[in-house]
């Protein structure tokens, strides 16, 4: 083995994970700070400060500090975002070199599905108490997935001194009122993770046979609660399933047809695209539990399973979202109840055989398509649409009818730029925070560019932009208007502090700042993409362009640490302007005085016999760093040669105090934690405007032709070469019941892409028969709203709950994971919906 440091890092850090290994969750701002001095990764800083020390603190759940248990992280961290993983083999070697904050986060690699191997994140929170007793002691725990029943029962018998027995056995209870006990499955070889207990539930350990004062313990068993209003069980960030599994259990249809048991008759274990019936029986199971009345609450973890195995991107702890999940579960359904025991082979045709009836091409097609696919799933949920795509330079088309199970509405007309918040700090000038929009693909020399625009008298914009629509309705046109209202841009030069002050490109420098600290020097080629919801972005003026060869000065860096024992940075690092050559110490303390005031609140009359601040020269050289104290070599030559030097200037107290007084009293103007708390909003893909569009407006946008964009061009079998086209979409074959998607969130690394729209939607009456081409759907074409999607938070903190319409009490419930409260059908309908779940009303006979 290779005695190189770096490829021995390299090869940990790229290792693929087996199962028991052992993994500690770091900063992932520090990991990358540190492959970049170590060398790793290339930088674009001429030498890379050594790291400070491996903060934990950051990331962890405090209330989980000072426990005996496993430390847990926080519950808003995001992986990729605010942490990584790293092998705990690399760990120790970074151990010995670099200082803690905190005790490390260890994790372990568990199999997950048939295939998987995972890193656990979150362990799951347990309850154990001491009898079922209501006032019973309480120890909260947090235990991995794979802790054997067996663990468990030896760590409710170690903490509460309960002496093992044949006699006694394990009890489990998600009421939070700790009522409600159940038997909990004891064989060895089971684990957390088969028994699916739900977070937080409590756990005892007692004898089967109960004493008079835990008698009431299980009174609650004899209580009958309403059918079909049942909550489920959160199994660690599931709520998306739940919002999904509430919404099919309000399809009234799929639920009698599971209740009456008829679908075990069409149970198809031979199905290769299914899972032997699996999916169908653990749905069948749950929806049994759901509306028994004697639960009001199930646990969904049997039915997460089996869709796991199904696909297991329904399988983990990572944030998800519903849309998928029941279009894994309709499909896993579907597979698993189809009629035919093996599906037809049948030869797909790209035209249309000269076929020029419309009726006449859509029975064949779909009858095609009926020969491999019939079940109850199918028929409730699949319908039909007509697409015709023609070529724009010699006018062939192709027509093609389509099955469809869910319907996805595009975002209008997407708005492809995202908001930035921009600290710009300005020479001996005022510290301003900006909102600039910018191209969601662009570098960060397009944002510098968009920013310096913005300082210039604003002129009529008279590029010809691309038509996206054709044969625009008029109701649609005024939605093109509000998405011109919602990228115009704010005109600096009108506002009322502006002094004619216009900065050009070649002299910002752009910068993440970080705990209060510079972490990355940004290129002109960097991705914008790759900038997170968190990172702060400060545009430092500086007086000499960056494009200048032989530049005899150079920028050196200073950051501010409060005068104590902790020396915790504070406040925004800025840029002094010193000669490459020949700098003395003088040299450096004299362009600090200039610029320091417009950073920190030093008033002239300030008297005390301890100075103000003391500063120092941090020289890093070789990977280690020595402080020197500034006043002691003002007049010494200061060597920059392959050293890496930065101020340090070490504040007192009283202006430490003062800083915090006044940047509270300006609402936090240049703080992290300002930032922080500002920036889900000040990062978005469009301003969230009080603007709303109705349902049709989505529809009227579905159904009009289209010109497909550069990168989804047609291959037209006439020009025998990918060609520009149009597209038009038409509904053909109505479902009974219509499930629409509103907004397909688009997830990456970075950030969530979606439009933040009040959809005005009918709850009855839904008339779609203007958008149905088939004349003979047209009467079935009225639908009545029974359930309602929502997704509520933002990237870092999303959850899902559900409305729904109960088909017993036909009231509006909502649907909380394992909470359930009514809700005014008034307020069925917001800005948070996702999925909207119709039901086709019943003809008259």
């Amino acid at each position: 083995m290779s005695s190189n440091p770096l490829e021995k890092y390299e090869r940990l850090l790229t290792k693929e994970p087996q199962v028991n290994d052992i993994y500690v969750i770091v900063d992932i701002k520090w990991l990358e700070h540190w492959k970049r001095y170590v060398g790793i990764e290339k930088s674009d800083e001429e030498k890379v400060t050594k790291p400070g020390p491996i903060d934990f603190i950051q990331l962890m759940d405090q209330t989980t500090l000072n426990s005996s248990n496993e430390i847990q992280l926080r519950s808003d961290a995001i992986e990729g975002n605010d942490y990584t993983f790293i092998p705990y083999e690399l760990y120790k070697d970074l151990a010995q070199t670099y200082k803690q904050n905190g005790p490390e986060i260890i994790r372990k690699a568990i199999p997950q599905g048939q295939d998987q191997i995972v890193i656990e994140t979150f362990l799951i929170p347990l309850r154990l108490r001491e009898s079922r007793c209501l006032n019973a002691r309480t120890k909260q725990i947090y235990r991995s997935h794979r802790t054997r029943i067996e663990e468990l029962k030896n760590d409710i018998c170690n903490e509460h001194s309960i002496a093992p027995s044949s006699t006694h056995h394990l009890y489990s209870s998600e009421d939070e009122n700790g009522l409600n006990w159940k038997l909990i499955d004891e064989r060895l070889d089971l684990t957390l993770e088969d028994i699916n207990l739900a977070k937080n539930a409590f756990i005892t350990y007692e004898s089967r046979t109960l004493s008079a004062h835990n008698a009431s313990s299980f009174s609650t068993s004899k209580i009958h609660y309403t059918p079909a209003l049942c909550g489920l069980s959160n199994l660690g960030t599931t709520s998306f399933m739940n919002s999904a599994l509430q919404c099919l259990s309000n399809v009234s249809a799929l639920t009698e047809y599971f209740l009456c048991d008829e679908y075990r008759k069409h149970i198809n274990c031979d199905n290769p695209l299914g899972r032997k019936g699996k999916i169908a029986l653990a749905y069948g199971e749950l929806i049994h539990k759901m509306w028994s009345g004697k639960t009001n609450v199930s646990v969904p973890g049997f039915l997460r399973k089996s869709v796991a195995y199904y696909t297991y991107k329904c399988c983990g702890f990572t944030r998800k979202n519903p849309q998928e999940f029941m279009s894994f579960l309709l499909d896993g359904l579907h597979e698993d109840l189809n009629f035919f025991k093996e599906k037809s082979t049948i030869e797909k045709n790209d035209d249309d055989d000269g076929i020029t009836d419309d009726s006449i091409l859509a029975v064949e097609q779909w009858d095609n398509y009926r020969k491999g696919n019939r079940s109850k799933i199918h028929d409730l949920f699949h319908g039909q649409i007509k697409s015709v795509i023609q070529c724009l330079e010699c006018q062939i088309s192709e027509r093609v009818f389509e099955p469809i199970c869910t319907l996805g509405l595009p975002l209008l007309n997407k708005v492809e730029t995202r908001t930035f918040k921009i600290l710009y700090v300005r020479l001996n000038g005022p510290i301003k925070s900006y909102d600039i929009k910018s191209s969601t693909h662009g570098r960060m020399c397009n944002l510098v560019q968009d920013f310096c625009d913005r300082f210039q008298p604003k002129e009529k914009d008279t590029h010809e932009k691309e038509p996206a629509v054709i044969e625009t309705a008029s109701k649609f046109n005024e939605i093109n208007q509000y998405e011109e209202e919602v990228v115009e841009e704010e005109d600096f030069t009108k506002a009322s502090d502006y002094d004619e002050h216009q900065p050009k490109p070649d002299y910002i420098l752009a910068v993440e700042i970080h705990n209060h600290r510079i972490h990355l020097l940004y290129t002109d080629k960097h991705l914008l993409k790759s900038i997170v919801e968190c990172d702060q972005i400060v545009f430092y003026e500086i007086p000499v362009s960056l494009k200048k060869e032989n530049n005899d000065k150079i920028l050196m860096p200073c950051v501010f640490r409060e005068d104590d024992r902790n020396h915790k940075n504070f406040g925004l690092p800025f840029y002094v302007n010193i000669p490459r050559h020949n700098c003395k110490g003088s040299d450096i303390e004299e362009e600090l005085q200039k610029t320091i005031g417009n950073f920190l609140p030093l008033s002239p009359t300030e008297s005390s016999d301890k100075p103000l601040y003391t500063t120092s020269l941090l020289i890093n050289q070789n990977y280690t760093g020595t402080y020197k104290l500034l006043n002691s070599c003002l007049d010494d030559h200061i060597d920059f040669n392959g050293k890496t030097t930065i101020l340090v200037v070490d504040v007192a107290s009283s202006i430490v105090e003062k800083y915090k007084k006044q940047e509270e009293e300006e609402d936090g103007k240049y703080s992290d934690k300002n930032h922080a708390s500002s920036v889900a909003s000040a990062i978005q893909i469009c301003s969230q405007q009080k603007q709303s569009v109705t349902l049709f407006d989505w529809f009227n946008y579905f159904t009009k032709k289209k010109v497909l964009r550069k990168s989804d061009l047609w291959k037209c079998p006439q020009c025998n070469a990918l060609k520009k086209a149009t597209k038009k979409i038409d509904l053909w074959l109505l479902p009974k019941v219509l499930i629409i998607k509103l907004k397909d969130v688009n997830y990456t690394r970075y950030f969530r892409d979606d439009i933040d729209l009040l959809i005005d939607c009918p709850i009855q009456d839904l008339d779609l028969s203007q958008f149905v081409l088939n004349p003979a759907e047209k009467a079935k074409a009225k639908y009545d709203l029974i359930a309602v999607c929502n997704r509520i938070g933002n990237l870092s903190d999303e959850h899902y709950t559900t409305h729904a319409k109960s088909s017993l009490d036909k009231q509006w419930h909502t649907f909380n994971d394992s909470k359930i409260s009514d809700v005014n059908v008034e307020d069925v309908i917001n800005k948070a919906a996702c999925i909207l779940v119709y039901q086709q009303q019943q003809q008259p006979s």
